[in-house]
């Protein structure tokens, strides 16, 4: 073109370029290079910086096996059944295959339907919600994806700022790039909050509706969908409103994504459901069961700490027999009903004027909605504007007010709800007294104008076929406990009359004092020294010195002494004369000896009172001691869990039933010697040889004789500890059969003839202290033991007449009646290798080692040990100073 217009050009004189502009030239392009590779090194570690200051302490998830989320422990009865679970957050993990799918459509057409497209992070989603709210002039819309969504809550910051945002962003690529969209997706439903105490979608589907995610229906899917973006704002529990208008938008999405049709679509809509409101952990515990299932709380925390407890999803299979258990609390509360009616009627809870009645109504009514309402939620939102009838429950205890009166029987209002009480429900309701005897079923009230007139506020209780009883909250407590004697299992277990009002166990946390129910270590302890059923012990007033110029004269029940009488019928019949003087006889120190090998580990004073049960006692030791007469004279450590799993299934823990183990140490006399023991108990030990002792069992009472400081003779600690006794045994399967027999007689024609109506072989022994403050009864099948007690939280009596026979026994009787229906009436086992020859002759089988008593022993009083100021006095003493007496 250059040379068409005449333009010649010489590209050689072009070239001739001053080398000083080459040279800078070139410098310059080297400066900008530099300063560009400058740029882009620094701004790549100021990249890398700002990401290792946002990415630090970011979860590392490189599988979902990385996944620990809390998730929460379950506690299961011996059936499988659960009866109560533990956590801070209500958290139970389902794995991917489990999900229907329905679940996960609801998801993710209604929270981030490119889930299977994007990479974490949604821009088109983003943008889309960008300017929706800019539109609506608020945040109306989010763009987060379900991985955003996931880091958020692995992240555990609500909060809506930058820094959490690009944290939120670096996780999810993270999370996208090593677990797959399904892995992802078991992190998300699992992870979320849905509001109403639940984490994740199987606990949602138990708490709003106390369904498994398998049962769930359409409506109820879409109304837990649409929680995940404010569950605090759209829970139908909290603003069924919102609630609803976000159950429509999910159905909405899901009729777009063409995984509904129409027709689901409306019928979901208009499906009507009952939304529960979830309480909390303990709030979930078997009514029945509440106080055993706290217990193993208790235990399980001891062994391995709130963090496994709460958040590590233990799977806990308890002894807990539900059905006996279920007998044992319904035998309770039925008995401290009875006694509640022998006392008599306390009177109104209080009274209102005839004009107040329709207000009081209203109040009641509202009142008793409010509860109902609080407990569930009718949905659609527009059935909760229909008000719906009140529902009144069996054996729950109710206010309602006195309208009227019909012939004999009394109408009752509770709110808007009606009902009448018969005379049959109201006949029991003499004045309140406990200074005289009721009677069960007394027929006392035959007009109720008599104690009650209209406008009064009282208690009542709906039978199974809609009447009422006039009933009264209880004042006295009460509790019990069942074991397999040939396990140590603890099958049932209750600790009071209302968990939700007192969560302390009387079972298990409640030291009283034992009365005549510690009596049979007495006697069991007496056959080792030699006693038989025949010896003879003189019933009549006794006097002894318990201290200087200080006297104790105990008397019977009843004041009655009947002379010359055996040592069997003084236990039959419950004398504390010859008790008392079994013990004077054999020592307390002995005896406490005794107790400590049979199991019971609360405190003893070595009093001579101790024979009338003077020292305090749990119920469930108690009950656990009985039962070694029941098995042969074999102790088993009470046992609560049989096995523990972790989340996975693998077994943490897994017993069997174990005979109290000896302690490795000091397991010789020779070692014995070196221990914290009197010098007095180390000459006996230098006494003994090896030979005559029962190792296992010395070994493992060993720490009884420091701790309870005892003076023992070399006798004593053969008789206690010797080889007569088997190994794995505490005593011999004679001496257990000795006084399984006797204890057979006290539930035939003693303190508990009522035992009789069983039917079936039974043993136990009653107990009452002093006023009749505490009432007990142990007792046992063969294959089964059984222990109540009964009385007041602050110790006073609990009414004239109310005695272990009276009290404690019908609740026994009640619950083995049924618990054994069906069962052989069988015997208790006479051992392989008992002596021939009659029964009453027989000592017990450690009697080789013992004295037989001496016959003027038992007649006579003296000095006896103490340690330091007790109540001998609460058992009908007479203390004078000596130059009076």
């Amino acid at each position: 073109a250059l040379a068409e217009a005449g333009i010649t050009v010489n590209i050689g004189s072009l070239l001739k370029i001053p080398a000083r502009i080459l040279t800078g030239t070139y410098r310059l392009a080297t400066s900008l290079l530099a300063l560009i590779g400058g740029i882009a090194i620094f701004s790549g570690l100021v990249t890398i910086i700002i990401y290792i200051f946002f990415a630090r302490g970011l979860p590392d998830i490189h599988s979902i096996e990385d996944y620990h989320p809390p998730v929460i422990s379950e506690v299961f009865a011996r059936d499988g059944t659960r009866i109560g679970e533990f956590w801070t957050e209500c958290r139970m993990f389902v794995p991917y295959d489990q999900i229907p799918t329905r679940i996960l459509q609801a998801f993710i057409d209604s929270e981030d339907d490119r889930f299977f497209e994007h990479k974490g992070i949604d821009m088109r989603a983003i943008l889309r919600a960008f300017v929706a709210n800019v539109r609506s002039g608020n945040i109306s819309q989010g763009g987060s994806t379900i991985t955003q969504q996931v880091t958020r809550a692995l992240l555990l910051s609500p909060e809506r700022t930058f820094y959490r945002k690009i944290r939120e962003a670096i996780l999810a690529t993270r999370l996208e790039r090593t677990l797959t969209k399904e892995q992802i997706l078991t992190l998300y439903v699992n992870q979320i909050f849905l509001g109403n105490r639940a984490y994740g979608i199987k606990a949602a589907a138990r708490n709003y509706f106390h369904k498994d995610l398998d049962q769930l229906t359409l409506g109820e899917i879409t109304l837990i969908a649409g929680l995940p973006t404010a569950p605090a704002r759209y829970a139908p529990t909290v603003n069924p409103s919102a609630a609803r208008l976000r159950q429509e938008h999910v159905l909405n999405r899901m009729f777009q994504h063409g995984h509904i049709t129409q027709t689901e679509m409306e019928a979901a809509y208009q499906e009507p459901l009952t939304v529960y409101v979830a309480g909390l952990d303990k709030d979930a515990f078997d009514d029945d069961a509440a106080w055993f299932v706290e217990h193993v709380r208790r235990l399980m925390k001891e062994r391995y700490g709130d963090e496994a407890l709460y958040h590590q999803g233990l799977k806990i299979q308890t002894t807990l027999d539900l059905k006996l258990q279920r007998l044992a609390r319904a035998s309770l509360l039925d008995g401290i009903r009875r006694l509640e009616m022998r006392q008599g009627f306390r009177g109104p809870l209080r009274h209102v004027e005839s004009e107040d009645i329709p207000e009081t109504i209203t109040t009641m009514d509202v009142q008793l909605r409010s509860q109902q309402d609080r407990a569930t939620i009718l949905w659609p939102p527009e059935r909760a504007t229909t008000p719906r009838p009140l529902s009144i429950e069996n054996n729950r205890l109710y206010e309602a007010i006195v309208t009227g009166f019909d012939g004999n029987q009394v109408i009752i209002a509770m709110g808007s709800a009606e009902g009448r009480i018969s005379h049959d429900g109201y006949k029991w309701a003499r004045r309140f007294n406990t200074e005289v005897t009721g009677y069960d079923d007394g027929n006392y009230v035959t007009e109720p104008r008599r104690i009650l007139k209209v406008g009064d506020i009282i208690s009542v209780r709906q039978r199974p076929d809609s009447t009422f009883d006039l009933t009264q909250e209880p004042k006295v407590e009460g509790a019990f406990s069942a074991i397999d004697p040939h396990t140590g299992d603890v099958v049932a277990m209750v600790g009071g009359t209302d968990f939700r009002k007192s969560e302390f166990n009387r079972a298990t946390q409640s030291l009283r004092q034992t009365g005549s129910s510690f009596k049979p270590f007495v006697y069991a302890a007496a056959l080792d020294k030699g006693y038989t059923f025949r010896t003879t012990i003189v019933d009549e007033p006794m006097t002894y010195q318990v201290g200087e110029k200080m006297f104790w004269s105990p008397k019977n029940y009843g004041n009655e002494y009947k002379g010359a009488t055996s040592f069997a019928d003084a236990l039959v019949f419950s004398r504390n004369l010859p008790t008392v003087k079994i013990t004077y006889d054999i020592g307390t120190h002995y005896l406490t000896g005794y107790v400590r090998k049979c199991g019971i580990t609360s405190p003893i004073d070595k009093y001579l009172s101790m024979a009338l049960g003077a020292n305090g006692a749990y119920l469930s030791e108690l009950v656990n001691a009985y039962a070694v007469f029941a098995n042969g004279g074999i102790l088993h450590e009470p046992r609560f869990i049989s096995r523990v799993e972790d989340h996975r299934g693998n077994i943490l823990e897994e017993s069997s039933p174990q005979h109290s183990l000896p302690s490795p140490e000091l397991s010789t006399p020779e070692a014995a010697q070196q221990s914290d023991t009197a010098d007095a108990v180390r000459q006996a030990i230098a006494k003994v040889q090896l030979s005559d002792l029962n190792a296992e069992l010395f070994a493992r009472e060993q720490g009884t004789l420091g701790k309870d400081k005892l003076i023992l003779t070399d006798l004593e600690l053969k008789t206690l500890y010797g080889s007569a006794i088997p190994l794995g045994h505490v005593m011999t399967p004679q001496t257990a059969y000795l006084m399984t027999q006797l204890l057979k007689d006290v539930a035939t024609r003693g303190t508990a003839w009522r035992v009789r109506e069983l039917g079936k072989p039974a043993a136990g022994k009653t107990g009452t202290t002093n006023d009749e403050t505490d009432a007990w009864f142990i007792g046992f099948v063969p294959d089964l033991v059984a222990g109540v007690w009964v009385g007041f939280d602050e110790p006073k009596p609990i009414g004239k007449g109310e005695t272990g026979g009276k009290t404690a026994v019908p609740i026994f009787l009640s619950f083995m009646k049924q618990a054994t229906e069906g069962w052989e009436a069988k015997d208790f086992a006479k051992p392989a290798d008992f002596p021939s020859g009659e029964l009453s002759q027989l000592a017990g089988g450690s009697a080789l080692f013992g004295a037989r008593p001496q016959a003027n022993a038992l007649g006579q009083g003296g000095t006896a040990d103490r340690a330091g100021e007790f109540f001998e006095r609460d058992f009908e003493s007479s203390e004078l100073p000596a130059e009076e007496f």
